[in-house]
């Protein structure tokens, strides 16, 4: 039960890459029309979640047969959360 955990963590992480992926090209036309230093911010914010999320789906794809069954279902809540998170910062950017 634990692979379908993690291969969910591992999915969610992909989906969180490209949201923050999404999120950096958003900013970065913000950026290009305001020039403003708090637009910039927020670009080096979206990169950051975009290397974290890089380094999680790597990190968990090759490393599952290593990461206890018992952490699983957290580390799959956790991305779902990360998820959320991007989604309404992405949500807002666009509106």
């Amino acid at each position: 039960m634990a692979d379908v955990f993690m291969i969910g963590s591992i999915g969610v992480g992909i989906a969180n890459v490209l949201l923050a992926l999404v999120l950096l090209i958003v900013y970065g036309g913000v950026y290009a029309r305001a020039k403003a230093s708090f637009t910039a911010a927020l670009m080096v914010f979206a990169a950051a979640f975009l290397a974290h999320n890089a380094l999680i789906v790597y990190s968990y794809t090759t490393m599952m047969a290593v990461i206890p069954d018992a952490i699983a279902p957290y580390m799959l809540g956790v991305g779902a959360l990360e998820a959320g998170g991007l989604g309404a910062m992405l949500y807002t950017a666009t509106r």
